[in-house]
């Protein structure tokens, strides 16, 4: 059994890789990106299993200084080197499907003709005749591939200038901060477009500022009237009550208008002294009962111009003004509305306080003045502080609705042809000073040198491939249809039989597709277009699990397979675990390379449920140092999470002081919160909308709207989207030159988690 993978050397992208700390157990399972090594270890093991060291050597890491070297460890503590150009040791018990495998015994070809010695298998074996068919492939890929870059290499460049001359095109300067520039010029022309949907967004407008009249109540507070009596109410309801009739008082309010203040009209006596009489001036003097109502009056008068709600409302206002300003964020720069409503707060309580006890004063004693121009002089300046916080709110508000204003008239002048042009120029100019684009005028030479060569290797390798004789495998034919038809195929093999017709003895075979028969010369159908690329993987696998499970010594067998799902539909897919699984129970050891985290996954949770106690190994092939690879351990949960979760733990890591860049946490507190909305509200929230605009799509929600759930949120997301913004180049153009304060970014990163936790 291959217990490490010690260490590769100078091979592709190997050229350091370390092994050493990751075991190889009884199923091995070796994720990689594609383009980062895989098929590099698989022929590494081809190599050590038939002897060829040209896989090695033909692999040499193009920019290495290092030669290639390989240390494998098998069962027992056995080391098996490659140096030197061979292997100490050779391991003919390791059995590898991968491309090399295909190219060399189940190549894939086009249409089979007599006539023209093609007669190219869709699926044969022996591995001299498919590496040659593998040879003549590639030297015709490579003359036509020569061939077609001399020519195409100044169709490419017409390409990257547009129509333009060649030679203007080579003169043209580069030009500073173009990609900045063609986004401005790309926002103008959305505007310009979206004129209509612009000007209809609502204007933040000034809200209403309170007033109270304060020389109102401190004139009620100076009235004071002479010749009062104090008891004047209480004498004159006491004689009415003895008068016995209601409407006594009116009587009495009759005859005081004949009242000369010495003696009674009614019966001329003296009325001089008679506290009575005098109760009666007082009681029916209107300016006193004027008095009192605006006495009885001043306390609600100044709790009601006083109150909390006067402050809150104006906060209301300027809430919406803030609303309203946000929806132009994306247009114009704005700072943000501020109104200090604790300081008003404040102020309008001094000032209730202070109203409140003058008026308690003037109603105990209302024909005394109360107050003095101090008193007064206090009032108006806290008044003052209660209206200086909603006049700079205001003063903010102006502001922002003359740059709308201003941005809504220069609209109107755009020229979206012009700002086009501007774009496309600056677009040329980048094309122009893209390094590849450098390369493609010192290309031509060599393209017509490596035409010529590469036409020359072409009718050597068509050459050769008429010698060679293929190998019959008619004795696999029922292994083979069997596993066909667990995959799912619609086509089987038949007819599998040694053909010597030609130049040179081959083997024969059809297709029997959909009840028809597919042969090897002649069509339609054909080989080249009866099956898929999925069909042509599934048959050349099929034909390697065939050989593999009729091994009577697969027991002692390893077998390495790279990428066995690649074209492969779901169905097939499937039943790969299960011939992967049936393997995995017959042979030694199983070693499965793959560019898939899912099928990996799943694959060691088929062999799980097969077997709890399965010996299962992990790790991958990541990207190192100067863009090389190398042995890493690997987490399949962690690989194959969504990007919200992924996001989501990043963020939660992050809290939790589990460390992570402070940028890129940064720039995942929008996205994480878009998966949230995403997921909260399925189908109800555009995925292409930036993060402000789905929080204005929520702001401006209408029952019956599930949106409307989530309006008490607008706040803070807006909150929270004005720093993260940021960071993104979406809302900020300067983004990366922005610094990150960790505890401020910590804030809002709790405040983004707080969201999704609360749910409300």
């Amino acid at each position: 059994m291959l217990e490490r993978f010690s260490e590769v050397q100078g091979i592709g992208l190997l050229n350091q890789a370390n092994g050493k700390p990751f075991t190889c157990q009884k199923a091995t399972f070796i994720y990689a990106d594609n383009g980062r090594g895989k098929s590099t270890l698989a022929s590494i093991l081809r190599s050590v299993s038939i002897g060829d060291v040209s896989i090695i050597s033909n692999r040499k890491t193009i920019d290495g200084a290092l030669p290639p070297k390989v240390s494998l460890q098998f069962s027992n503590g056995q080391k098996t080197e490659y140096e030197n150009g061979a292997w100490s040791k050779l391991h003919p018990e390791v059995l590898v499907f991968d491309a090399e495998f295909i190219e060399r015994n189940v190549h894939s070809g086009g249409t089979v003709s007599t006539g023209h010695r093609k007669n190219l298998l869709e699926f044969a074996l022996g591995e001299a005749a498919v590496a040659a068919r593998a040879d003549v492939e590639k030297a015709t890929a490579e003359a036509k591939s020569a061939a077609e870059k001399e020519q195409g290499l100044t169709a490419q460049l017409s390409g990257h200038h547009s129509g333009m001359a060649l030679a203007l095109f080579e003169k043209l300067p580069a030009v500073a901060d173009a990609d900045t520039k063609i986004q401005d010029y790309q926002k103008r022309i959305v505007a310009a477009g979206n004129v209509a949907t612009i000007l209809k967004k609502a204007t933040p407008a000034p809200a209403a500022i309170p007033t109270i009249n304060i020389d109102h109540f401190f004139s009620v507070f100076a009235t004071s009237l002479k010749d009062i009596h104090v008891d004047a109410e209480k004498l004159v309801k006491g004689h009415i009550a003895t008068l016995g009739n209601k409407s006594a008082e009116g009587w009495l309010s009759q005859g005081r208008q004949f009242d000369n203040g010495q003696s009674c009209p009614y019966c001329a006596q003296s009325t001089t002294g008679n506290s009575l009489i005098q109760a009666y001036q007082t009681h029916f003097n209107a300016a006193y009962g004027d008095l009192k109502v605006k006495v009885a009056g001043l306390t609600n008068s100044v709790a009601t111009g006083t109150s909390a709600s006067v402050a809150d409302t104006f906060s209301q206002s300027v809430i919406t003004a803030s609303a309203h300003a946000a929806a132009w964020a994306e247009h114009i720069q704005a700072t943000p509305i501020e109104f200090n409503s604790a300081a008003c707060h404040t102020a309008l309580n001094d000032l209730r306080v202070l109203l409140t006890e003058l008026a308690k004063m003037k109603q105990a004693s209302p024909t005394d003045p109360v107050g003095t121009a101090e008193d007064k002089q206090k009032a108006v300046a806290l008044w003052e502080q209660v209206v200086a916080p909603m006049q700079a709110a205001n003063a903010a508000i102006n502001g922002l609705a003359a740059a709308i204003n201003a941005y809504k008239g220069q609209l109107a002048s755009e020229n979206v042809q012009q700002l086009q042009q501007e774009i496309a120029n600056l677009q040329v100019s980048k094309r122009r000073h893209d390094p590849n684009v450098v390369q493609l005028f010192g290309q031509l030479v060599t393209a017509r040198t490596t035409a010529q060569l590469a036409e020359k290797a072409k009718k050597t390798a068509r050459d050769t491939l008429d010698a060679l004789m293929q190998k019959t495998l008619d004795q696999y034919e029922k292994t083979i249809n069997n596993l066909l038809k667990s995959f799912g195929a619609s086509f089987s093999i038949k007819g599998m039989n040694a053909n010597f017709r030609g130049a040179a003895p081959r083997s024969e075979y059809g297709l029997e597709l959909r009840g028809k028969s597919v042969s090897l010369e002649g069509g339609p159908p054909s080989f080249a277009t009866a099956l898929s690329e999925g069909d042509k993987r599934t048959l050349a696998f099929s034909f390697f699990v065939a050989s593999t499970m009729a091994d009577p010594n697969l027991g002692k067998k390893i077998v390495v397979i790279d990428d066995p799902m690649c074209s492969l539909d779901l169905n097939r897919r499937h039943h790969t675990r299960v011939v992967l699984r049936n393997i995995f129970a017959k042979s030694e050891q199983i070693v499965v390379l793959a560019h898939d985290p899912y099928f990996l996954r799943d694959l060691r949770e088929n062999f799980k449920k097969e077997d709890k106690a399965a010996l299962i190994a992990t790790f991958q092939l990541s990207r190192t140092m100067g863009e090389y690879s190398t042995f890493s351990s690997i987490d399949l949960e962690v690989e194959c999470e969504s990007a919200y979760f992924r996001h989501h733990r990043m963020l939660n890591d992050f809290v939790d002081g589990k460390g992570g860049d402070a940028r890129s946490i940064a720039k995942t507190i929008r996205p994480m919160l878009e998966g949230y909305l995403h997921r909260r509200f399925p189908g109800r929230i555009p995925k292409e909308l930036l993060f402000g605009n789905v929080v204005v799509l929520i702001r401006d929600a209408k029952t019956p709207s599930p949106l409307c759930h989530a309006k008490t949120l607008v706040e803070e997301l807006n909150e929270i989207n004005e720093y993260a913004g940021q960071f993104h180049h979406d809302t900020n153009p300067s983004a990366d030159t922005i610094g990150v304060v960790e505890p401020e970014l910590k804030t809002f990163v709790e405040r983004a988690l707080s969201v999704v936790h609360r749910g409300v």
